[in-house]
């Protein structure tokens, strides 16, 4: 159902995907070609923000349970995102014949989350996630219970 609270939440996290994603650009080696990674991380806070943190995040629930759907939101865009990634360098290194049989590229997913992971464990980074999150549950909330 279309609702403003969904519709907050869903700007908010998506926002919140696409400034990451440029402070991930910014950290990450000079090698890297990104090609379409803040417009899937868009995507990415689009989908959770709608789905995750506008479902719940209603003008039925208090302020702190709201901030916490805010975080699950973030939390659940942020492993869709690795995963997504992720398995498009392990695409990547199979199409490359890097692997012998198709179960190791599946399993060589976790090294590479792990390592790229690792990416998002800067201050200003961590700061933007939780900032996001909080926000998006918190004006999720605010603004369903002005819009009923």
């Amino acid at each position: 159902m279309f609702t403003m609270g969904r519709v907050t939440a869903a700007a908010v996290l998506g926002g919140t995907g696409y400034l990451v994603a440029t402070q991930v650009m910014a950290v990450w080696d000079e090698e890297m070609r990104f090609g379409y990674f803040p417009w899937v991380s868009l995507g990415l806070g689009l989908w959770a923000g709608w789905q995750i943190t506008g479902r719940r995040a209603t003008r039925h629930v208090g302020p702190g349970l709201a901030a916490a759907y805010g975080l699950t939101g973030m939390g659940l865009m942020l492993l869709a995102g690795l995963f997504v990634f992720c398995g498009n360098e392990a695409l990547r290194k199979a199409l490359r014949r890097r692997y012998d049989d198709p179960m190791e590229a599946i399993l060589d997913i976790l090294p590479i989350a792990a390592d790229w992971g690792a990416n998002l464990l800067h201050p200003h980074i961590i700061a933007t996630l939780l900032a996001g999150g909080l926000m998006a549950g918190g004006l999720a909330r605010a603004v369903d219970r002005i819009w009923k």
